[in-house]
């Protein structure tokens, strides 16, 4: 009984629409419903478009051309660091790669791998444009989605990542790569190598020449360093200077232990760690051509300058005497400095040159001893002792007179406690 006003309703309405000869069959199977079902596309569908226009980044299209980003550089979830290239043709090659891409639905979750690839391009101010793929997928924050095209992007080499690198290649230098390629055939006449922009000592050694250009040759791009600020020491820098016949050079140059090259300026400076170098620091490099032989004896005999320090000091130049003597230590831990004026100026440089050395060279100690003497010429030596050695120069040290080391360290002591220097001695040390 309750059903009764239904029905009667729902009869009225059908006799309601007979009965005016307008009523339209929409039910499936219909001629109409099969129309309205063609007019009306599934809520779901997917557009298809290219990559670029699905990511809002139509301007790209139009703009890498002419403004053409500075680098390119893929990390990967696998190896966990950015590694760029510079050179325009393989950057235009992925944009192109890129454009030609189409998003062509959305992905299933469970197609992810978890194996990211992303591709950062660097722009001229600095700014970036990343596009991520896992497993053949664009990642986005929305979602996966299915993609053709883009086999030219992920057929780039990366150094790092491909083994088909070699130092010379992260130059992007025409001029450094003819010389690692004609160097059997053209070996430079020598190689120097510098410390902390300190002196470059050269050996025209062939040998020695071929054997640093083999090791640079032969390392394998381990990874970049993506903090150097946090791990190496930025201020100590190594450069290899190979230098042709004519004249013409080429710097390997190294930060920390890493490997320092700046393809571009935009960019910055990129470090890279490298395998199979471990040897390279330990080559002795001297400039054999320019190092007199030093038969041991009093230190006079090192160098001509500490010669001539020691003749004025005795009074046998005439016209240039000793004016001063600023001395820099540290010893037993202790760090200061003294300032010598007439004849306690005069005494000092006296004992210092006649402290004997051995003909061999030796490893430095820890502990140092600068004398900067100054003569009337405006001339003068400086000299460094580490520990129980005497510096030739850069590199190049010979073992005191131990007896001889020990006389100057008490003296350096006395006289920073002597009353006349107290004022300007910045620690004191004794002995």
């Amino acid at each position: 009984m309750k059903k009764t006003p239904a029905v009667l309703l729902s009869l009225t309405l059908c006799l309601c629409l007979a009965g005016c000869g307008h009523f339209v069959n929409i039910m499936p199977g219909s001629e109409v419903g099969a129309a309205f079902a063609e007019a009306s596309p599934e809520p779901d569908a997917f557009k298809q478009r290219p990559l670029l226009d699905f990511m809002d980044l139509g301007w790209f299209s139009t703009s890498y051309y002419r403004d053409a980003p500075v680098a390119l550089s893929i990390r990967t979830a696998e190896v966990g660091y950015a590694s760029p290239i510079f050179d325009r043709a393989s950057i235009i090659a992925a944009c192109d790669s890129l454009r030609a891409m189409r998003v062509t639905g959305q992905a299933d979750p469970s197609q992810l791998s978890g194996r990211q690839a992303s591709y950062t391009f660097t722009m001229d101010d600095g700014s970036t444009l990343t596009f991520t793929f896992d497993n053949g997928l664009l990642v986005l924050d929305s979602g996966s989605y299915t993609v053709t095209g883009g086999e030219a992007l992920s057929a780039l080499s990366f150094p790092g990542y491909s083994g088909d690198w070699d130092i010379f290649d992260l130059y992007y230098d025409e001029d450094m790569r003819a010389f690692a390629d004609n160097f059997y055939t053209a070996t430079p006449a020598s190689v120097g190598r510098r410390s902390n922009g300190g002196a470059t000592l050269t050996s025209e050694d062939p040998a020695v020449v071929s054997q640093v250009f083999g090791l640079l040759q032969n390392a394998r791009i381990a990874r970049v360093e993506e903090h150097p600020d946090q791990n190496i020491d930025l201020t100590q820098t190594t450069d290899y200077v190979f230098t042709l016949s004519g004249g013409v050079y080429y710097t390997i140059s190294f930060t920390g232990p890493c490997l320092a090259v700046t393809p571009n300026d935009d960019y910055g400076t990129v470090y890279y760690w490298l395998d199979g170098i471990d040897e390279l620091a330990n080559i002795t490099i001297l400039p054999q051509s320019t190092i007199p032989t030093f038969p041991g004896g009093p230190i006079t005999g090192l160098r001509d300058d500490i010669a001539q320090a020691r003749a004025a000091a005795y009074g046998e130049l005439p016209g240039i005497s000793v004016v001063g003597v600023y001395v820099d230590y540290t010893i037993n831990g202790q760090t200061g400095y003294l300032t010598l004026e007439g004849d306690t100026a005069v005494s000092f440089v006296q004992q210092v040159t006649a402290i004997s050395a051995n003909a061999e060279t030796t490893d430095p100690g820890a502990e140092q001893i600068t004398v900067f003497v100054t003569l009337s010429d405006q001339s003068g030596p400086i000299i460094v002792f580490n520990g129980d050695t005497v510096q030739q120069l850069v590199g190049v040290n010979h073992a005191c007179d131990a007896n001889a080391m020990a006389n100057l360290r008490y003296l350096i002591g006395q006289l920073a406690l002597d009353e006349r220097n107290i004022g300007q001695i910045a620690a004191g040390a004794t002995s």
